[in-house]
């Protein structure tokens, strides 16, 4: 009996990227508070940082070490974040106009040319 390669889960994959983008959008954010930024600034640290739980010189395990400190730093920051800030990165909610303005759902645009004459 042949042995089966194992794919890796396209949804799991698309959920890290995804995960991954909303939480570099949310560092820029400037309604997401300083304190939650200081999470993925410690992991960053963490990652880089020669002291490790384990040593990267275990290789599988050094590398496992590092990832779950990503994934876990980064599920924490979002979770950090307000809700309807993370919404609106994740296309849950409209965006913000300027000014506070969000316009209705069923909003139409309207085009139009205009003309200044000046008639003496």
């Amino acid at each position: 009996m042949p042995k089966q390669k194992r794919e890796a889960n396209p949804d799991l994959l698309a959920r890290l990227w995804s995960d991954t983008v909303l939480g570099w959008r949310l560092l820029f954010d400037r309604r997401v508070s300083g304190s939650a930024k200081l999470v993925p600034l410690l992991v960053i640290l963490y990652i880089l940082s020669p002291i490790d739980l384990v040593p990267d010189v275990l290789l599988p395990f050094g590398v496992v070490d590092d990832l779950s400190a990503f994934l876990l730093g980064l599920q924490m920051f979002i979770r950090s974040a307000p809700r309807e800030v993370v919404a609106e990165h994740r296309g849950l909610r409209p965006r913000r106009q300027p000014g506070g303005y969000t316009p209705p759902q069923s909003a139409q645009i309207i085009e139009g040319e205009y003309e200044i004459r000046d008639e003496d």
